[in-house]
């Protein structure tokens, strides 16, 4: 996911929680009547453009992730959320990015996410809400839930050196394993801090006490009611109630991911007939850029101009790709090697030769995502050969035929069998 998206999806995941989230500090140019957001506001009633538009971006990534297009998939997700509240679709993200390779950054997306739709029993049948509850169990063994208690609802809370929270007396945020330093402040005390030590799954409870203040100086407040006109309210500090609230967002990009592939290839040009042999493939990929290894061969299923004659090719290239939707577009180089074999035969003598050509070309190909890791793909492309390979043979007395000449462009087709993300 693009850097912006993951920004709004764990915006949106902190005020979609079941208990209200946290708010960053205000500037000091907001006003101080400016109502704060509340839990009930994520339930509005919808505009009928609002409802629309959310069901298209929910049905946009419902077909990226039948393509296999994950970062998409997820996109699109985001996009529906920041419209409207859905926990089933918070659980939905969650799953997509479970897909993705493990990194700590993302999982705690989907920790936010799948904690979301478990919390609140989402899910059409209990088969998808088993799998948002075993997709958050797995996730929650890699996280740690940290709930801080503050004795002042004013106090601001620092979490690492991204976040930075009001604390509002209580509420609670994952973090990833490792250490994580965490400290309050409050405007005339001394700043508290403490460190917590995540290991997978842990639940840690932190309680920061700021001192109380001198009684013998008691917090005033002047407020101007009407002109000429003041009164003076004298308040003392009140102990905070504890609020449990939400995370804030964290910024998260989806990994790169490697997929690999095999399956059967015919090849045009490399000998007068066509050769059938096999192609393996692997690719890296990341967002919609990636970077694609091809090695295939294939043995000619006919003679050479009606002599005995059996020849191999194999290719190994490499080179960038480009995706869009379900098609993507590649340019690579590499080398193409040549073997060919004169049988025994009364005519000419049985020798073999062979010869490694330098080559590149375009390809382009199409992939259709069957079930979770699994994708059929079909590959088309064109290979130029930097020069000629000649096919000769031998007679019993030395002499030297030409029996044939490949073509400087050779074209292939392969149906593959993909695995991976």
């Amino acid at each position: 996911m693009s850097r912006t998206f993951a920004l709004a999806a764990l915006l949106l995941l902190s005020l979609s929680a079941p208990i209200k989230a946290a708010e960053p500090e205000k500037p000091a140019q907001s006003k101080p009547d400016e109502p704060k957001p509340t839990r009930a506001s994520r339930y509005r009633k919808l505009s009928p453009e609002e409802e629309e538009r959310f069901k298209a971006r929910v049905a946009a990534g419902d077909r990226a992730l039948e393509a296999g297009r994950l970062n998409e998939a997820a996109d699109t997700y985001t996009e529906a959320l920041t419209i409207k509240h859905d926990p089933r679709l918070s659980g939905r993200l969650g799953l997509v990015l479970s897909m993705f390779l493990p990194d700590p950054q993302t999982d705690l997306t989907m920790a936010f996410a799948l904690q979301v739709a478990v919390s609140e029993a989402a899910g059409i049948s209990s088969a998808e809400r088993r799998q948002f509850f075993e997709a958050y169990e797995r996730v929650r063994k890699r996280v740690c839930r940290v709930d801080i208690l503050v004795n002042d609802v004013d106090a601001m809370v620092s979490i690492g050196v991204d976040r930075r929270v009001r604390s509002e007396g209580a509420f609670w945020t994952f973090i990833s394993p490792g250490k994580t330093d965490i400290s309050a402040t409050l405007t005339g005390r001394k700043d508290l801090k403490q460190t917590a030590e995540c290991v997978g799954g842990k639940s840690i409870l932190l309680q920061f006490e700021f001192p109380e203040p001198d009684e013998s100086q008691p917090r005033v407040i002047t407020i101007e009611k009407e002109p000429k006109e003041r009164r003076v309210i004298v308040r003392e500090v009140a102990r905070a109630a504890h609020v449990a609230r939400g995370p804030l967002p964290l910024k998260v990009e989806a990994p790169p991911r490697f997929n690999g592939g095999i399956g059967p290839v015919m090849v045009f040009g490399a000998a007068p007939s066509p050769s059938l042999g096999f192609s393996l493939v692997g690719q890296y990929r990341r967002q919609s850029f990636s970077v694609m290894a091809v090695a295939k061969g294939a043995w000619s299923l006919g003679d050479v101009g009606n002599r005995p004659i059996d020849i191999f090719s194999v290719s190994a290239v490499v080179g960038p790709c480009v995706q869009w939707q379900w098609l993507d577009g590649c340019a690579y180089g590499g080398a193409t090697f040549f073997e060919r074999q004169v049988l025994p035969n009364e005519l000419y003598r049985a020798d073999a030769d062979r010869g490694v050509i330098p080559s590149f070309g375009l390809g382009v190909g199409a992939t259709y995502r069957i079930k979770g890791s699994v994708a059929a793909r079909l590959f088309l492309d064109a290979t130029a050969l930097t020069r000629d390979m000649a096919v000769d043979v031998v007679a019993p007395n030395g002499s030297v035929a030409s029996a044939w000449q490949t073509q400087r462009f050779i074209f292939s087709v392969s149906a593959l069998m993909m695995f991976g993300r």
